[in-house]
């Protein structure tokens, strides 16, 4: 395979040659990533078939989480779901014409092979260049007002029912049997854990009775579940990426550091918290073994690595299993092996003859298991992505400092600060830093550096200055690549919203006013999507419990005028009368059509009381309506009533959020 690398120059090749470009984006660690790349990419057909006709650019997610992040924005939208290997096909203009995820090498279960598709898109490209370009270049647009999209806007003041509703929303998905929220896969809820701990630390002090019982209940059984499950590495130390089962069973093999920084930072800040005295032994184990593993396998040139795969020569966790044989028999009962074996490949669902370990119940630690590390170390050894990355180092270093090892903590930080220079980089690889730190870099870092107890002034000031337009932060800054598109991420993933985090370490850091003012333009997200907020969602916990709360208000809405012409309305000959409802939108501002391009908007509409009547709304092929919008207006008497009104429902946005929707009555008559 010809693989380019992100940049200029592969770039300019796809417009010199007239090529679409190929981009396969995954990771290191990544088990289908690695499958796709030994089906597809070194096979020499395929190899050959994209050489001739496409410029392939080979990325690294973690390296460029803003492109990553764009594209796979664009999967999600063109195929309803989203993962890795990511596969995007675009023009010479990095606008996507076709996109999707792992494709097999040869057809299967109906859906064609990647050679197919290959040759498929090159054909089209040869035949249908101009049609392909343009249908790009609507999405891509698409794409841009989807990753830019409008806050969501926030109905009134946050209190504490808007805390106490969030637990409400959660324990209605919580599975009361194994813990966690939902089924099958099932990935640790760390931002929503994180905010149950925070709540049920503060609401007593807060009016009124709360859900102390239920938020303790979904905590700790969330915790202990995953702590005596298979998703944790009982032998080893830390945790596996998620979990192919509901019960947190059989794990997906790959570690990450991102994963165990938090989990680190959850049962560290649990083991205080709880009084049982079983429950706080096993999580004081649990926080015990990740800072282990951390040591033992992710130090590299005083920074930590970032993930281990989830395979070992091409087998998915062959040096993490076990035959029943193999294991004293205390630890096979204890541990709940089988003769033929526990576990299941997550691909075929078949059984394999061999063991993972859990328990079903809170016990002491067997140190039999000590002498399986030994054994398990003298196998071969999964593979480790050895560059150090920023966002994943502080998460980890924020985990340390809150588990008691602030020498360790400290020292890491120090090297991190030893890398600044005109600002802090995304990573380190092989003795060189890198690329400039993005948002989550940025706001994960400070709030370490918060932690460890050092100065993280310099780190947020160049936060405000890099990402901010003093409504949120943008994940990309000043001196990033400018991509077809940004965004502000509110939500929480895999790792805390780094929008969150930075308002957060603005509160930490005594700079509270400022803190507010970015709460208050992302306070919707907690009142519209709680369980995908829990970030953003502890902060508006912490200015109730700080007694600010009051000051995030709801935005007043700019003016809309609106006027019916005429408002005296003459019948036709064919018994109604027309006229128009005309808004005079704001200068910079837009109000969403009758059919807004995202369901979160709220859309315009009619109502009409004391007539017959229908409206007809202009076309809006972007879901929008700006400067002056006239809707069409036909009107009949009901009775001998003339008089009638008109309730127009709006909501105003800018390009970046949206005010709470308005309504407003305009009177009519028909003569």
């Amino acid at each position: 395979m010809d693989w380019r690398e992100w940049g200029a120059e592969a770039w300019e090749a796809a417009k010199s040659e007239n090529k679409p470009v190929f981009l396969s984006v995954g990771y290191s660690s990544c088990h289908w990533c690695h499958v796709m790349a030994h089906e597809s990419f070194e096979d020499p057909e395929v190899a050959e078939a994209l050489n001739r006709n496409f410029i392939s650019i080979k990325l690294d997610r973690e390296e460029r989480p803003d492109i990553d992040d764009l594209y796979m924005t664009a999967v999600q939208i063109a195929t309803g779901r989203g993962g890795w290997p990511m596969s995007v096909f675009l023009t010479p203009d990095a606008e996507p014409f076709f996109a999707g995820t792992y494709f097999p090498r040869h057809p299967m279960e109906g859906h064609p092979g990647f050679l197919q598709i290959i040759h498929a898109l090159a054909g089209a490209w040869q035949d249908e260049e101009r049609e392909i370009r343009q249908k790009a270049a609507s999405f891509a647009d698409g794409l841009r007002q989807v990753l830019e999209k409008p806050i969501p806007a926030a109905g009134g003041r946050i209190d504490v029912g808007l805390a106490d509703s969030a637990v409400v929303a959660l324990r209605e998905e919580f599975d009361d049997v194994n813990g966690g929220f939902g089924g099958a896969p099932k990935f640790p809820p760390y931002a929503s854990l994180r905010f149950l701990i925070r709540y049920l630390e503060v609401r007593e002090g807060l009016p009124g009775v709360g859900y102390l019982e239920a938020a303790a209940f979904m905590l700790l059984r969330t915790l202990e579940s995953m702590a005596l499950g298979g998703i944790r590495d009982h032998v080893g130390g830390g945790f596996h990426r998620y979990s192919t089962d509901a019960e947190w069973r059989l794990p997906h093999f790959e570690k990450m550091l991102t994963d165990n920084g938090q989990m680190l930072w959850l049962y560290s800040r649990a083991a205080r918290l709880v009084d049982d005295q079983g429950l706080k032994l096993l999580f004081e184990e649990v926080s015990d073994g990740i800072i282990d593993w951390i040591q033992r396998e992710m130090r590299v040139g005083g920074f930590l690595a970032t993930a281990l795969d989830a395979d070992t020569e091409g087998i998915e966790g062959a040096t993490y299993t076990w035959r029943i044989d193999e294991v004293p028999a205390v630890v096979s009962e204890v541990y709940e092996m089988e003769r033929d074996g526990n576990f299941a490949e997550e691909a075929t669902g078949e059984r394999t003859g061999q063991n993972i370990l859990f328990r079903s119940t809170v016990g002491s630690r067997l140190y039999e298991l000590d002498d399986l590390l030994s054994i398990r170390n003298a196998r071969p050894q999964p593979g480790r992505d050895d560059k150090a990355l920023l966002s994943a180092n502080a998460l980890a270093i924020s985990g340390l400092a809150e588990a008691g090892h602030t020498d360790l903590a400290r020292e890491l930080a120090s090297r991190w600060l030893g890398l600044a220079r005109n600002g802090l980089p995304h990573q380190w690889v092989e003795g060189f830093a890198s690329h400039e730190a993005f948002l989550d870099g940025y706001a994960y870092f400070a709030e370490a550096l918060l932690d460890a107890g050092m100065d993280a002034d310099p780190v947020i000031d160049q936060m405000v200055a890099k990402f901010s337009d003093n409504r949120g932060f943008w994940f990309t800054g000043i001196g990033h690549e400018q991509l077809i598109g940004r965004q502000k991420p509110f939500l929480d993933q895999a790792v805390p919203s780094p929008n969150g985090v930075a308002i957060r370490v603005l509160r930490r850091a005594g700079r509270n006013d400022e803190a507010l003012q970015h709460l208050t333009a992302a306070f919707g997200w907690a009142q519209r999507a709680p369980a995908s907020a829990g970030t953003v969602l502890t902060e508006c916990l912490e200015q109730l419990a700080l007694g600010r709360a009051s000051e995030l208000a709801q935005m007043e809405s700019p003016a809309v005028a609106i006027r019916l012409d005429p408002p005296l309305i003459p019948l036709e000959e064919d018994g109604w009368g027309y006229a128009r409802l005309i808004l005079d939108i704001p200068l910079g501002l837009h109000v969403n059509s009758d059919s807004p391009a995202a369901d979160w908007l709220s859309p315009t509409r009619i109502e009409l009381d004391g007539v017959y009547g229908e409206a007809s709304f202009p076309e809006s092929p972007n879901g929008r309506y700006d400067g002056t919008a006239e809707i069409d207006l036909r009107v009949k008497p009901r009775g001998a009533e003339r008089q009638f009104t008109v309730v127009v429902f709006w909501q105003l946005c800018s390009e970046t959020e949206c005010y709470a929707p308005s309504q407003a009555t305009v009177k009519g008559e028909i003569l």
